[in-house]
């Protein structure tokens, strides 16, 4: 069955990529997307602008595994392009299978066998290269957190890298480039969704990777989602510098820990715009700051509680997004403003199934503690 498809302005409302069709790779489900503006391979169109996502086409990941919880988007990864410099996409059909652009491993002992999903994607003008930095699950069975009892298959994640010459076909892959903690270790369960800051000046800054886990105790020991940072000398080779960032004070709006995460460099400081949830699973966007990429504050100034939010599902309205807002990635335009990308969740009254989406917002002209949806 398709998915619904509401087509009312103000449902879809502040959305630049909806549901697909049924023919597509990511039909049944779609999140997290990572944008690359002014398409550094586009000699034609400087409005072309990439957006790297991932989904799955079907209740099934790779190797027959069915996923360990079936809201979780993950299976394949594809593109979407803009032709209006980022404000409205279109799906791009992929060398793969369903038009997908790339899949887990076919060797059934890798760590990415099962599912996978983007963590960041750019082109390196040094290497002349694009780098995919994802995360995947293999056919090692664990235990998931805050159920000890149930030994799922997948659920043990750890990035991976990928190469292209046009950012379409990869051509090779390794990893894991980064692995779980030692027994004991806060990220013992799990190195996911990594994303990347590149150096701003090659010759003399490293790289930059946030991940997260799920680590075991939190309420009713069902656990939280905590972040850390490692860092690298050529993107490739990474050394792990430990916990940045963890649950807000209990009944705050993060309680429930920070899980997906995006760095940018903004007028000489590093800015985080962080997914938290709470234990009613309330997922919002808030805001950390740093001064040098490694320790990390939530900002104050942002909100009621530290860390804001800064962007919060839009409960009680007719809209696309009115149940879950999440997995940020921010872009600095050359004016001094800021976009967010989100991946929103919503439930139209009366429907039974919810339905995901990328949404936009904008900060505020250079104000990076005010958020506004483009349509409003």
């Amino acid at each position: 069955m398709a998915p619904a498809s509401p087509t009312s302005a103000s449902w879809n409302s502040g959305r630049v990529l909806g549901p697909s069709d049924t023919s597509s790779w990511d039909c049944k489900t779609f999140g997290g997307a990572v944008i690359v503006p002014a398409d550094p391979l586009s000699t034609t169109n400087n409005s072309a602008w990439r957006m790297y996502y991932y989904g799955r086409g079907s209740d099934m990941w790779n190797m027959g595994v069915v996923p360990f919880n079936a809201a979780l988007p993950t299976g394949r990864i594809g593109l979407a392009l803009s032709n209006d410099g980022g404000l409205s996409f279109a799906r791009f059909k992929g060398p793969l299978p369903q038009g997908a652009l790339f899949d887990p491993s076919d060797d059934p002992t890798s760590f990415d066998c099962v599912h996978i999903a983007v963590g960041d994607v750019f082109f390196n003008a040094s290497l002349n290269q694009w780098l995919l930095y994802y995360f995947g699950g293999g056919l090692d069975e664990m235990p998931l957190v805050g159920f000890p009892d149930r030994l799922c298959k997948g659920v043990l994640l750890q990035p991976g890298l990928a190469i292209s010459d046009d950012g379409i076909h990869f051509h090779h892959r390794e990893g894991p480039i980064l692995t779980v903690g030692d027994a004991g270790c806060w990220d013992q369960n799990g190195v996911s969704w990594p994303r990347v800051l590149q150096p701003s000046n090659p010759h003399s800054d490293q790289w930059i990777m946030s991940y997260h886990t799920r680590e075991s105790g939190g309420m009713n020991n069902f656990g939280f989602f905590s972040a850390g940072i490692a860092v690298s000398a050529d993107g490739k080779v990474w050394e792990k510098k430990g916990k940045v960032l963890s649950c807000g004070e209990p009944g705050t709006w993060d309680e429930g820990g920070v899980s997906v995460r995006h760095i940018v460099r903004y007028n000489g400081k590093y800015l985080m715009f962080y997914e938290g949830s709470n234990y009613k699973f309330d997922f919002s966007i808030g805001l950390a700051t740093s001064d040098d990429g490694l320790s990390w504050v939530k900002d104050l100034e942002c909100g009621p509680e530290p860390g804001g939010p800064v962007l919060k599902a839009r409960k009680g309205e007719d809209v696309w997004d009115n149940v879950v807002v999440g997995t940020p990635y921010v872009i600095v335009l050359p004016d001094g403003s800021l976009r967010m990308y989100y991946l929103g969740v919503g439930k139209k009254e009366g429907d039974m199934a919810t339905q995901q989406g990328i949404g936009l917002a904008t900060s505020i002209g250079t104000d990076f503690r005010t958020w506004r949806r483009v349509c409003e």
